[in-house]
């Protein structure tokens, strides 16, 4: 056989390229353009076209035929393209394969282990059909595959799911094992009936046909396969690769075998699935050949070494042995692997989004080199991404070589944020999310549909949540007052209505009624290019006219037939399922007008295969990520795998293990990462890394670090941090009000920064989208339903109709309140019962002082208004009593209703709580509209909760003098505060008094609290 191995160390397309080039070299030009060029990825093939032209040093080539053959492991197979496959019956669609096999998988009921909803059978049945690619993919039996017929096939290996020991398995298994032979069967049958292969069996057959076509007639001129193997293969492929060897200009290249090494221990490699070299070792006895058959590629000794030192793969060889040759670990010898450390680093990174970060760096230092390539390889797509985005601010574009997930593209967001939001019954976080993604436009243009979406926001969807579906969103915008923002809101449903409700048809409506998902699917799409269309644009145009607009048309062609398919569902499921049709689906990200940077790429594991760069980082080298868990999936258990004749897990983790060995010897500089926390949670190293670290303690030695992660740290972190300020504003005279409000007084004395920017920036806090129902909603119900049912009895001859009749008028006050709120049936839901509760604490209270005579008159929600003269101007009060009643004796008694916490008497007289007793003094000069001047007897409270103590009368001061006084005062101090503040020029300094409580702390964000307390802290 025709064997061969270019060393790790050495850069394996420029050797493979020397060797074939020269072999060439005395031959006509057209000679080499026959030669066949068998390689893993089309990106190695477009490297080794460039290490073809660095070999010919300029001069114009006719390149051999190199053919990407990718897929020839379990993971990443794939067919050739041979004129005899036209011969074979298709291959079943993806999408159609697997709703096929989700509508057999929905058949097991929950209660046995199956899918509780058809999101769940849909990753079920993705893993069913893993399972029979693996079972098609590793079919020992060639002979079976080279003269049977699929229909043999099929029968041959449901027999051996009949073999299966179900007495050896615990009873979940046994169900597992019984339902899936169902499966196999019924799946075997819709294949025959439709006259198609499944994907794995036809991926075989296909290596078959090239099998057969080359034993047939074998090439005249060279065919060679390279690297390809090397992480491990299928018995398919083996055989094609023991006839390429055996051609008399055949040949197969393997990648970074250390013949003298493991001379002496290679049975014991073979043996160990995880070990980097036992898929190579078990090709070669798959193939029949021994393990000194394998020669230098003879191109090797033309290609000086690419800086790696030779070292470097004997020491990671030796750290990764299995335990049979671990004897060296037990011989110091420092000296001899010092020089395998050369290049190598650690970048141990705290958190993915760190690591992310020192990466970066990394990769935009290698770039000042000159000509120097850097390369990011990793498993995992999201570290991928970060560093993308981290790229960006050193002015690099790196893109994902694994392209961007279709459901992740803006298109795909669109789609699913529409499904999210039917699904939800279009509530406020939703419907934002979604009308405010780019394409959203619903027949209007962009501009004018986002201000209206954005007046919803402000005006309807903020606060407690609507009722549900556009008919809800209609009623909230109808509750509104008559403002000019109005008509807006009602044109913008108009639109959401025209566009969505006849697209939508049952998907909007229908909850819990099962639909086909083909109609849920062509109703999502209708609705989706319904809400695209623009006033000058039709939205199919605009939904499909995107980067990823071919693959996601393409995708949902195939995705129609393949629903049909597939019983009717809840459309209540139908986002989660839509979601997971989209999973495995990525689209290449096309840049138009910024070109990525041609020397830094970011690679998965299969495409870096067999490149060489001037610094490689391998990126997330933690367990559960490189490498995966080894998890046998939910359909077979690992007795089940070994007994059905398939591969044990572990040899997953022997072929990332060769990827992480021989992209180490990728480069010269070689730095290893991981983060100590993914996700939140903490990680565990890779078991390789932790090998080496091992290996290198017992020989006094250690893994340099990496100090990209400081340096990246430092790149936000400002050479002195200075905190701001306290602010203290001092706006001009002509700006600072003229009037106040007896509830401000508080606030102006306790945080005049926050009166400053509530009064004079007029700033509001914005309520949060589907907000709780809050303390604030609470005292507006409560005012109103308290006003209201004062009002009623006010009008009731004697002042009292007994405490049913009250009673039936509490009900009847607390439902307009609730109703003055607008349609929101979950704040009506929430207060309802409080109120009952506080209804029979307030008919007891004014029973007993009304019957008694007690109250000659009530005034509710009272304004007043009383100028203060003072020598810089003048200034109004203002004031809304919440009651105001007139006592027998003439006297005057202000009532306050609280649905929070109290004041204490001894802060009236402090004035931390003035609101009472400057509406004493309103009252006293007969300011209030409606009430005479009269004296004022009593300031009191009432704590209305509505909990298990409904309220609480607490009486603050019952003695006229007493009023009299505290309503002096707190004028007098008023005068002097606005003398001060809204007359002067004072600063209005951010809580100038830690003592004294605020209403709330809206505006502490925005004096930026936090920064300057704790930096007075520090100078104290």
């Amino acid at each position: 056989m025709n064997l061969y191995d270019i060393p790790a160390h050495l850069p394996f397309l420029e050797c493979l390229a020397s060797g074939v080039f020269r072999q060439f070299r005395d031959q006509p030009p057209e000679a080499l353009s026959r030669a066949t060029i068998l390689l893993p990825t089309r990106r190695s093939a477009r490297g080794l076209r460039d290490a073809f032209l660095t070999a010919a040093e300029g001069r114009a080539l006719l390149l051999p035929r190199m053919r990407a053959l990718a897929g020839l492991s379990t993971e990443d197979a794939d067919e050739l393209a041979l004129p005899t496959l036209l011969e074979l019956p298709p291959a079943v669609p993806a999408l159609t394969r697997q709703a096929v096999l989700t509508s057999l998988v929905l058949r097991l009921p929950p209660r046995h282990g199956g899918p509780a909803n058809p999101e769940q059978a849909w990753g079920l049945a993705a893993e069913l059909a893993r399972i029979f690619d693996e079972i098609a993919l590793e079919e020992p039996d060639t002979e079976l595959l080279a003269s049977g017929s699929p229909a043999d096939f099929a029968e041959t290996w449901l027999g051996r799911l009949e073999t299966l020991v179900p007495e050896s398995q615990a009873a979940h298994w046994q169900i597992t094992t019984t339902f899936l032979r169902g499966v196999a069967t019924a799946w075997a049958g819709w294949l025959e009936d439709q006259g198609m292969l499944d994907i794995g069996l036809r991926r075989v057959l296909a290596l078959r046909e090239q099998t057969k076509a080359w034993q047939d007639n074998p090439p005249e001129d060279p065919v060679v396969a390279a690297g390809i193997g090397v992480g491990g293969t299928i018995p398919a492929a083996v055989e094609l690769l023991r006839v390429v060897a055996r051609l008399p200009q055949g040949a197969v290249v393997l990648h970074g075998l250390d013949r003298a090494a493991l001379a002496e221990i290679w049975a014991a490699v073979c043996d160990a699935p995880t070990h980097p070299f036992c898929s190579q070792g078990r090709l070669l006895h798959a193939m029949g050949a021994e393990f000194r058959e394998v020669g230098r590629w003879p191109g090797c000794e033309h290609v000086p070494p690419g800086g790696v030192p030779k070292a470097r793969p004997e020491l990671l060889e030796m750290s990764l042995r299995p335990p049979e040759g671990m004897a060296p670990w037990t011989l110091p010898d420092a000296a001899r692997w010092a020089t395998g450390l050369e290049g190598l680093r650690l970048l141990a990174a705290p958190d993915a989004q760190t690591e992310a970060a020192a990466i970066a760096l990394l990769l935009r230092e290698a770039l000042e080199q000159p000509g120097a390539r850097a390369a990011l390889v990793t498993p995992d797509r999201d570290l991928a991404r970060r560093v993308s985005a981290e790229l960006v601010r050193h002015g690099i574009r790196a893109d994902d070589s694994a392209g961007q997930p279709l459901a992740q593209t803006p298109t795909g967001i669109f789609l699913r944020l529409l499904a999210r939001c039917v699904a939800e019954d279009f509530a406020p976080v939703p419907l934002l999310a979604l009308a405010k993604h780019p394409l959203a436009a619903a027949g209007m243009a962009r501009p004018e549909f986002l201000a209206a979406v954005r007046l919803l926001e402000r005006r309807v969807l903020r606060g407690p949540r609507p009722q549900g579906g556009l008919a809800g969103l209609a009623a909230a915008i109808a509750a509104l007052p008559e403002t000019e923002g109005k008509p807006v809101l009602l044109a913008l449903h108009a639109a959401l209505a025209s566009a969505l409700t006849g697209a939508l048809g049952d998907f909007s409506t229908r909850h819990g009624a099962a639909c086909p998902p083909a109609d849920l699917l062509a109703a999502h799409l209708a609705a989706a290019e319904a809400l695209a269309t623009t006033a000058d644009q039709p939205g199919g145009l605009r939904l499909y006219a995107a980067d990823e607009g071919e693959v996601l048309a393409s995708h949902m062609a195939d995705l129609a037939p393949a629903m049909a398919l597939m019983p009717p569902i809840d459309p209540a499921s139908w986002p989660a399922l839509f979601e997971a049709s989209l999973d495995g689906v990525v689209t290449r990200q096309v840049r138009l007008h910024e070109a990525a940077h041609p020397r830094v790429e970011i690679l998965g594991l299969l495409e870096a295969r067999l490149l060489s760069f001037d610094r490689v980082v391998l990126g997330a080298l933690d367990e559960t990520v490189w490498p995966l868990a080894t998890d046998p999936g939910p359909w077979m258990s690992r007795p089940m795998r070994a007994q059905f004749g398939l591969p044990e897990p572990e040899a997953r983790i022997g072929r990332v293990c060769t990827d992480f060995f021989l992209f180490a010897c990728a480069a010269p500089d070689a730095v290893f990462s991981r983060a100590s926390r993914r996700g939140g949670a903490p990680t565990v190293p890779a078991r390789w890394l932790t090998r080496l670290e091992t290996f290198l303690n017992g020989q006094g030695l250690a893994l340099p670090d990496s100090d990209a992660a400081r340096m990246a740290a430092a790149l936000d972190m400002p050479d002195r941090v200075t905190p701001v300020a306290r602010p203290a504003p001092r706006p001009t005279r002509a700006q600072r009000p003229r009037e106040i409000s007896v509830t401000e007084v508080a606030d102006l004395l306790a945080d005049p920064y926050a009166f400053h920017a509530r009064r004079i920036l007029k700033l509001r806090r914005l309520d949060p989208l589907d907000a709780d129902v809050g303390a604030l909603d609470y005292g507006i119900i409560v005012h109103g339903a308290l006003a209201g049912f004062i009002a009623e009895l006010s009008a009731v001859p004697g002042g009292w109709p007994g405490e049913d009749a009250a009673l039936e008028a509490w009900g009847r006050a607390a439902a307009e309140a609730l109703a003055a709120q607008g349609p929101r049936p979950a704040l009506a839901a929430f207060w309802r019962p409080r109120l009952a509760r506080i209804g029979a604490f307030v008919v007891a209270q004014e029973g007993e002082m009304r019957a008694t005579g007690q109250i000659a008159q009530s005034f509710t929600e009272t304004d007043g208004r009383l100028d203060l003269v003072r020598p810089g101007g003048t200034v109004t009060l203002k004031a809304r009593a919440d009651r105001i009643d007139r006592l027998g004796d003439g006297t005057l008694a202000i009532l306050d209703y609280k649905t929070g916490t109290l004041p204490r008497p001894d802060e009236l007289g402090v004035g931390r709580a003035p609101q009472l007793p400057l509406e004493a003094a309103i009252a006293a000069a007969g300011a209030f509209a409606g009430v005479p001047p009269a004296t004022v007897r009593a300031l009191t409270y009432w704590k209305l909760s509505g909990g298990e103590t409904a309220g609480e009368v607490r009486g603050m001061v019952s003695e006229p003098a007493e009023v009299s006084e505290l309503a002096s005062m707190a004028l007098d101090r008023l005068g002097l505060l606005v003398d001060r503040f809204l007359l002067g020029d004072a600063a209005f300094t951010a809580r100038p008094h830690p003592g004294r409580k605020t209403r709330g702390s809206d505006y502490d964000h925005l004096s930026r609290i936090a920064e300057w307390a704790d930096a007075e802290e520090d100078e104290a």
